[in-house]
């Protein structure tokens, strides 16, 4: 009984020194601060931010055909569309619409896209003060 006491003694003792000395590398080491307004984390290559549609650059409209699979499997119901026919006898998205307070982000509806229209872009910035905001439309 009093040698383990005296022994968890001995072990406290022995690893005061060891701690302080991990403390005292960090206090001599340059503090990594970001200054957070004024710059900006770099999002790793595979972060899922918020869904978007991608638009083409010389064109400027947008890849999907309204087939609503993105709708069909997400979890939550977060994204809605409301289709029209084109002139052409094609279907595109009237409306198209993704509920930010409940969508968890998932990434369903980018991989099931048959034309890949949807993307997760990196944008990480998403507080808003009140729900409305969190609603968006992603066509223009």
């Amino acid at each position: 009984m009093i040698l383990k006491f005296a022994a968890t003694i001995y072990n406290g003792v022995m690893s005061l020194p060891q701690g302080m000395m991990v403390t005292l590398k960090y206090f001599l080491k340059k503090p990594v601060t970001m200054q957070y307004p004024d710059q900006k984390w770099v999002m790793p290559a595979r972060y899922r931010g918020v869904v978007s549609l991608i638009f083409d650059k010389n064109t400027g409209k947008h890849r999907c055909i309204a087939c609503k699979n993105c709708v069909k499997i997400c979890p939550n119901y977060s994204l809605a569309i409301e289709t029209a026919v084109g002139e052409d006898k094609k279907w595109f998205p009237k409306t198209f619409t993704l509920e930010l307070g409940q969508c968890m982000f998932c990434g369903l509806c980018v991989e099931i896209c048959p034309t890949k229209a949807l993307e997760m872009n990196k944008e990480y910035e998403l507080a808003t003060y009140t729900r409305e905001e969190l609603t968006r439309s992603l066509l223009p």
